[in-house]
């Protein structure tokens, strides 16, 4: 349906509430997939150019800190996550004044939290990378990249947010626009640092916060031009929506806290095998999180629209907005199963791999593939439990799925070796999904009782 100005003169997009559903849903999707693949593209791009123009042992040390920058935006993610939520039944009522004052709290909160954050992590760098384990081979590399990474934790953390709120408003354009001005800093910048000026490490990381400093302005700017467009009237007190994200976003910190805790031990457990563990498991897990890319997005599509049909009161239109997800997800599992299947290991060559490093990343994507469906399952439920507000049963089905898997993975580490990986993960994903769906159950269960 067209967009309508409501009784406030406020001009909104109804198409997450009203009119054609499956279209809606589709052209929302589009753009989130977008906007992963071109985030994907710069992640890929660093790997193949550290892989190739450097070596295989700058892409291993690159890779070895991921689960420390993401220990560094936990808190941030984790109230902007609930900062969507909350943001999409502000809209699906209406209530476009208290997003307005909304936008300019948490915007404060996540800057202060972010820029404490990288000031303790930049300290503790040497530390952490000792505890993970890192091989010495990979150790200076990783520290470099580590401590220059670190500058672009408040954009990482402000960009994440604002693309949270656009989505929560039902615009998933814009994000996509701030992910694309990212993704071609980043690739120009590589090539001017690391290609033509041999910066090496260094380069890459200087690439890639100036590719988040480009995309948080970005998003700054597009998201006050919508705002301006929002009536002054509020409903309700500031407090009291923060409140509302804090409250919705903690389940998500106390998950993220201990997802982040859990990759650094599974990464304990790759670097003890030895550095061709640890670049074959990280390059497997670019390949085939870019084709999983769709389920990602179909999660947040059913979230946005769950949550905006809730505020508006249309419970049929969230029950479609379920038979959707699942549809699309059971189709794209099946397709990147096939795709990875067929094309896995040709892609590994791309990044400068040896045999036996690409053989080891190939063998994790193979000892998945018979998986995937349960994680396509994972995110459409993880979708309605958080657009509906059920954040903590989410948040304690994430964690009962990662401590499944690291328990798993220490215990047949010494029997299985890096096959451990990826059955550990296949592991989570199964127990996640029941937990989610017996928490499911209950609530229904307790609605019909009341």
């Amino acid at each position: 349906m067209a967009d309508k100005k409501s009784k406030t003169g406020v001009k909104k997009d109804k198409s997450v509430t009203e009119g054609n559903l499956l279209y809606a849903f589709i052209m929302f999707i589009l753009p989130l997939m977008g906007a992963s693949l071109l985030q994907q593209s710069y992640a890929i791009a660093d790997g193949l150019i550290l892989g190739n123009a450097i070596s295989q042992e700058a892409l291993g040390s690159v890779s070895s800190v991921g689960p420390v920058i993401d220990m560094c935006t936990l808190i941030q993610l984790g109230i902007s996550g609930g900062c969507s939520i909350t943001v999409s039944h502000l809209y699906g009522a209406g209530k476009y004044g208290d997003i307005s004052r909304l936008i300019s709290d948490i915007r404060k909160l996540i800057t202060l939290i972010s820029v404490g954050i990288a000031l303790a992590a930049f300290a503790a760098a040497p530390k952490l990378l000792s505890l993970m384990h890192t091989p010495d081979d990979l150790m200076s590399g990783a520290l470099t990249y580590l401590r220059v990474t670190f500058i672009g934790v408040p954009f990482m953390a402000l960009y994440g947010l604002q693309a949270g709120i656009l989505r929560g408003m039902g615009d998933s354009k814009r994000p996509l626009g701030g992910i694309a001005v990212s993704s071609v800093v980043n690739i120009l910048m590589d090539l001017i640092f690391v290609v033509l000026f041999d910066l090496g490490i260094t380069g890459a990381a200087v690439a890639t916060v100036s590719a988040e400093a480009m995309s948080a302005a970005y998003l700054f700017k597009k998201i006050e031009d919508k705002r301006n467009k929002l009536s002054p009237e509020e409903t309700g007190t500031g407090n009291e929506n923060l409140r509302e994200c804090i409250r919705l976003g903690t389940p998500q910190i106390i998950q993220s806290v201990a997802s982040s805790g859990g990759k650094v031990l599974l990464q304990n457990i790759t670097n003890i095998l030895g550095g061709s563990v640890v670049i074959g498991v990280a390059v497997a897990f670019k390949i085939d999180s870019i084709l999983l890319i769709p389920l990602m997005s179909i999660g947040i599509a059913v979230s946005v629209f769950t949550g905006q049909n809730i505020g508006s009161g249309n419970s049929k239109r969230v029950r479609d907005t379920i038979k959707y997800g699942l549809i699309f997800s059971v189709s794209v599992t099946v397709v990147a199963s096939l795709i990875l299947w067929m094309f896995g290991l040709h892609l590994f060559g791309l990044f400068g791999l040896g045999k036996e490093t690409a053989e080891t990343g190939f063998r994790y994507i193979i000892l998945c593939l018979p998986f995937y469906w349960i994680f396509g399952l994972q995110f459409v439920l993880n979708g309605y439990l958080n657009g509906s507000k059920h954040t903590t049963l989410t948040s304690a089905a994430a964690i009962a799925g990662l401590a499944g898997r690291v328990l798993f993975a220490y215990a047949g580490a010494s029997h299985f070796g890096a096959d451990v990986f990826p059955l550990a993960e296949a592991l989570s994903w199964t127990i996640a999904v029941l937990v989610d769906l017996s928490g499911l159950m209950l609530i229904k269960r307790r609605n019909r009782l009341q």
